[in-house]
């Protein structure tokens, strides 16, 4: 891995962890943005988010280790917000319009940005698609069973397949990889499922939002490999 890239995850993730953090708590408590805590100590629940951060943006820049810098800032922006909506959802049990959404437009932007500088167009166009066939197939998901499928996942995953997507390299690349998003999120979904009904009984409602961002984090590091 290229030593200078590790050191700017690392340092990146410690402000990101508890910006996180923060944004997270103030959504559960109401608490006005960058208030101090009441506690002087870190939290359990900020340790926890600052070490996944930690996690996931060292996990980033080995895969983005040739990729341009734009583009390795690009997919930490991007999980960032994606740890953000996944932490809520596993408090709050939503995904709050207020993260996904301008994410989601963010994304557009960059990727199209960012393509376009490169000269890369192509993976822009595959990306777009693949976050429309993910949102579409998780849009009949909840039509068929709304009380099973939030929309709220629906929209997420929009996101989702907007950053694996961007790994495609053509329409076939495009289907395969929001295929791999899907069945890595929903293998990972079902272990979690099964888990929690064991421990807290089968009406114990589930927040499937932060199994299907593992994984788009898995398809995205495993891209190479899952496309070719």
């Amino acid at each position: 891995m290229n030593t200078i890239r590790l050191l700017v995850c690392i340092v990146l993730a410690v402000p990101c962890g508890a910006l996180i953090s923060n944004l997270a708590e103030g959504f559960v408590t109401e608490r006005p943005l960058f208030q101090p805590s009441d506690s002087p100590r870190i939290s359990g629940r900020t340790l926890a988010i600052g070490i996944t951060a930690m996690g996931v943006f060292v996990l980033l820049g080995w895969r983005f280790t040739d990729a341009s810098w734009a583009e390795l800032l690009a997919y930490l922006a991007g999980f960032a917000a994606v740890l953000l909506a996944s932490v809520i959802d596993l408090t709050e049990y939503r995904l709050p319009d207020v993260v996904v959404l301008p994410s989601l437009a963010i994304g557009v932007v960059l990727i199209a940005s960012i393509s376009i500088f490169d000269n890369s167009a192509d993976r822009m166009r595959y990306a777009y698609l693949a976050a429309l066939l993910a949102f579409g197939v998780l849009l009949i998901v909840h039509l068929i069973s709304p009380q099973g499928m939030g929309f709220g996942d629906v929209k997420f995953v929009a996101l989702l397949g907007l950053m694996v997507g961007w790994q495609a390299h053509s329409f076939g690349d495009a289907v395969i990889i929001v295929l791999w998003l899907f069945l890595i999120g929903f293998a990972f979904g079902t272990v979690g499922g099964v888990a929690l009904m064991v421990l807290r009984g089968r009406s114990q409602a589930f927040p499937f939002g932060p199994f299907l961002a593992i994984g788009a984090l898995v398809t995205v590091l495993l891209s190479r490999a899952l496309v070719g």
